[in-house]
C-alpha cells in the first residue's frame, strides 16, 4: 500500500522579527534552527552575495539595500552575542516553552467554535493574567500572546 504525504500540509511556524528581537532584548539565548538577518536587495527583490559582489564591483553600492531582519535564514543561531545583527528565531513552542520554564507564563490558546475565532490566555503561577480574543488562526494568537508577555510582562 502507497501512502502519500502532502509535505506542504504541516510547517513549522516561527516568531516574527519584531518577535525574535523581543525575545534577544529579553535574555532569550537558546540554539535555533533558523534565524533573522540582514537581507540584501537590489530594486526591492532579495540578491545573492554574489551578486551583491558584483554590484560593488560595478561601483553601484549605491542600489543596495540592506534591511535589518529581513531574511529568515536557514542556519542555526543563538543571542549570546547581543551585538551581532542576527536574532534567533524560535518556533512558537519553543519560545511559548521558553516563557513558561523561564518566566513562569503559561499561553494556552483556545477555538471558540460558536465564534468561529482563536483566542489566548496568559496565565502567571495560579493567577490569570490576560485574555485576548478575534484571531484568525492558532498561530496569529500564539504570536500575539508571545508578544503581549514580551512587552508586559518580562
Amino acid at each position: 500500500m502507497n501512502i502519500k504525504i502532502n509535505s506542504n500540509m504541516i510547517t513549522e511556524d516561527y516568531v516574527s522579527f519584531e518577535t525574535a528581537k523581543l525575545l534577544k532584548d529579553k535574555g532569550f539565548k537558546e540554539w535555533c534552527f533558523k534565524c533573522y538577518g540582514v537581507a540584501i536587495l537590489h530594486n526591492g527583490a532579495d540578491i545573492s552575495f554574489d551578486e551583491e559582489c558584483e554590484l560593488k564591483d560595478e561601483g553601484r553600492e549605491n542600489e543596495i539595500e540592506y534591511v535589518e531582519g529581513g531574511r529568515l535564514y536557514d542556519y542555526g543561531c543563538d543571542n549570546h552575542d547581543k551585538d551581532a545583527k542576527v536574532w534567533a528565531a524560535p518556533t512558537l513552542w519553543v519560545a511559548m516553552k521558553w516563557l513558561r520554564k523561564v518566566h513562569n507564563l503559561h499561553i494556552e490558546v483556545h477555538y471558540n467554535i460558536f465564534w468561529n475565532y482563536y483566542q489566548y490566555t496568559i496565565f502567571y503561577y495560579d493567577g490569570k493574567i490576560e485574555s485576548e480574543m478575534a484571531y484568525h488562526s492558532f498561530e496569529n494568537a500564539a504570536e500575539a500572546a508571545i508578544k503581549y508577555c514580551l512587552e508586559n510582562l518580562v
